[in-house]
């Protein structure tokens, strides 16, 4: 797809949509994340290691060709329920549930706002390049807890790394690497969006989360 449109005469614009996963959960990467950081993925979260292998074969790919790059932190809201269908179904429907929490902290950006951001970008509202997309505020498992109407309980980090490191094993599920992503924070800056395209998030997290749980609910998810 890359090639075809740096070959396509009329193409003037290419809009990729990424993710934050593509800058792979290391510990050494700076809080916020930055555009300027490498997207270098995680070997052992498949989809991280694949969004970042991605966003290198695009800018291999495309030549002179203007491209935007979003990578958006995770997108919820009541037509984005991803976040809830990934937890296990017996686990959403018991009648008392308890979320661990490790205490790293995680964004929202509404469904909405990544689309006003992907029009910016169509319509060539600022250069091209990578650009980071998350809403305002920030939440962690408590907070989605609350949400859900569920109890939460602290456990160490540590706890979390001994689980990630097991899904390496064979045989094991390909969500579970998502523990992957609670082993350190991957909080992103969207200041770049913010300035060169005009951007303007109208949900924050807390509202997003709000939103999703409601139409998880409507839905007969939770």
């Amino acid at each position: 797809m890359f090639a075809a449109a740096a070959d396509a005469e009329r193409v003037q614009r290419l809009v990729y949509t990424s993710s934050v996963a593509a800058y792979g959960f290391h510990r050494e990467n700076p809080q916020p994340l930055t555009e300027d950081v490498p997207p270098r993925g995680s070997e052992e979260h498949y989809y991280s290691a694949e969004k970042a292998e991605l966003e290198a074969t695009l800018w291999e790919t495309i030549g002179d060709l203007d491209a935007y790059v979003f990578r958006p932190c995770i997108v919820a809201g009541p037509d984005a329920l991803m976040p809830i269908r990934e937890i296990p179904w017996l686990l959403r429907r018991s009648p008392i549930t308890v979320l661990p929490d490790p205490g790293v902290r995680f964004q929202l950006v509404h469904h909405d706002d990544v689309a006003t951001a992907l029009v910016a970008a169509a319509r060539g509202a600022g250069p091209p390049g990578p650009y980071n997309l998350a809403g305002p505020g920030e939440l962690s498992g408590r907070d989605l807890a609350q949400a859900l109407g569920w109890r939460s309980f602290p456990i160490p980090r540590a706890a979390v790394s001994v689980a990630a490191a097991a899904t390496a094993l064979p045989l094991v599920p390909a969500q579970a690497q998502w523990l992957n992503a609670f082993r350190t924070p991957v909080l992103m800056s969207p200041h770049r969006a913010r300035k060169q395209l005009g951007w303007r998030p109208r949900h924050d997290a807390a509202e997003t989360l709000a939103a999703m749980v409601a139409a998880a609910h409507d839905q007969g998810l939770l």
